[in-house]
């Protein structure tokens, strides 16, 4: 073996400190975020430049056994399910079985005359206007229903805007997509996922979660304060969401997605870019994978929440780095999580704290900051409000969304301009707004006429 010179030896040391440094960093964040949201067990992979940088697991994979967590372990993956759909049904297009403008019913004759409007690109990219079933009463996650009984209750569901108009969120694309999977091909959705996706790359410690005994499969749980519970379950074996992976193969999913063993590049890059809506706007969101920019860094994530479990996998483009991150605690945001696992490992992705700076229209900023108010009480509508906004907190996940400015509800004790970018062809403007001890950035997205289209949270302190 060749001698390592002492200059050179030096240098590896130093390398090998740094890594260690950053790689204790991740330890501490991880550590005191499973102590604030009361995380049973995290597992997380991080790579740099495809090659694994950081590997571990912490707290425990079932509280009552005391089971430590390990790396290697199986969890329910939720939503990040969607990606092997939509690899699912890209494979499909390249294989001209399927066109992306085709109508959902050339595959699904019998469904109701209003979806006739929805194509499979409106479904890929969740510009349908179909309802997430998970918030339809007669339905939910939870529900014990069959795929006939799906259909007849979300045939009577009005479409939540017209289809291709707008940007939402629904579980019903997704399952739909898996059911035109399984019409053209005669297979289910799920088996297509393992011979199309797992079996290629090798992800052997992936599997359906059909309630099969799995050896190393972690336990869910659910939070309801200030305790913990076993996590609710989630029946059912849909194209939205159904499988348990380990994060090390959902490193190999992403990475061989990324370098053409699944579908040619020029593919993956169409998944992988937000969609526009006719206004112009981004939606934010390609085929299965959401396209975020920040501070000057974009990221390619999904996360996935089940009745017990939340998960991401995030790919910071600029850096060549992706962070799996996998939990048994169903509230967890794997998306955020991850993004922070991120700026833990690398300090460059730690946002700048926005500098506060005199307000150019003081009478906007007090508008905004009266909005601020209704939405912390919960309500739905108000002149400051763009129609698209208070049409969204109509609908069921549009009143989930609304939940989360109940932070404000003790009362906004200061309200400071920082800063607007255009995004055209909105603005946004951030403040920071301090309620009690807490710090927390908001960002409103502006229309041209200054009715607020959304408002995003990033809590400081």
């Amino acid at each position: 073996m060749m001698p390592i010179a002492p200059r050179t030896l030096a240098s590896v040391l130093a390398f090998a400190t740094f890594c260690q440094a950053r790689a204790d960093k991740v330890d501490d964040f991880i550590q005191a975020e499973m102590a604030r949201q009361s995380i049973p067990g995290v597992a997380v992979v991080i790579t740099k430049d495809d090659k694994v940088v950081k590997s571990a697991a912490y707290g425990v994979a079932d509280l009552v056994a005391k089971t430590p967590m390990k790396p290697g372990m199986v969890f329910e993956a939720g939503s990040i399910g969607k990606c092997f759909t939509a690899t699912v049904i890209m494979k499909l297009w390249e294989q001209k079985r399927i066109g992306l403008d085709d109508s959902v019913s050339k595959y699904l004759p019998d469904t109701p005359a209003l979806w006739a409007p929805i194509t499979i690109r409106n479904l890929l990219g969740h510009t349908s206007g179909l309802a997430d079933y998970a918030v339809v009463e007669s339905l939910t996650l939870t529900g014990n229903w069959t795929t006939k009984k799906w259909f007849e209750e979300m045939a009577k569901q009005p479409l939540d805007f017209p289809t291709g108009s707008r940007f939402a969120y629904s579980n019903s694309n997704y399952l739909l997509l898996g059911e035109i999977a399984g019409k053209i091909t005669g297979k289910s959705i799920l088996d297509l996922t393992q011979e199309w996706v797992f079996k290629p790359l090798g992800m052997k410690r992936s599997y359906i979660s059909d309630g099969r005994a799995v050896e190393a499969k972690v336990k869910g749980y659910w939070e309801t304060k200030p305790s913990v519970v076993d996590g609710l379950a989630i029946p059912g074996l849909y194209g939205d969401g159904s499988t348990m992976n380990t994060p090390e193969d959902l490193v190999t999913f992403e990475k061989g997605l990324r370098e053409g063993k699944l579908l040619k590049p020029e593919t993956v890059k169409m998944m992988q870019t937000s969609g526009r809506l006719p206004n112009k706007r981004r939606t934010g969101y390609g085929f299965a994978w959401f396209i975020r920019e920040g501070y000057g860094h974009k990221y390619v994530t999904h996360g996935g929440n089940t009745g017990g479990f939340g998960n991401s996998i995030t790919r910071v483009v600029d850096k060549n780095m992706t962070v799996v991150v996998m939990t048994n605690l169903a509230q967890v945001s794997g998306d955020g999580f991850a993004q922070r696992i991120a700026a833990a490992y690398d300090p460059d992705l730690v946002p700048k704290p926005p500098v506060e700076s005199p307000d150019p229209d003081p009478q906007l900023s007090a508008r905004l900051k009266s909005a601020l108010e209704a939405l912390a009480k919960g309500e739905a509508k108000n002149p400051a409000y763009d129609k698209e906004l208070e049409e969204m907190f109509t609908t069921g996940r549009g009143q989930m969304v609304l939940e989360q400015y109940a932070m404000f509800k003790p009362g906004i004790d200061s309200f400071a301009y920082c800063s607007t970018e255009d995004q055209d062809p909105d603005s946004f403007l951030r403040y920071r707004v301090k309620v009690g001890k807490r710090s927390i950035i908001v960002g409103f997205v502006l229309t041209a006429d200054k009715k607020i289209l959304s408002v995003a949270l990033r809590p400081e302190s």
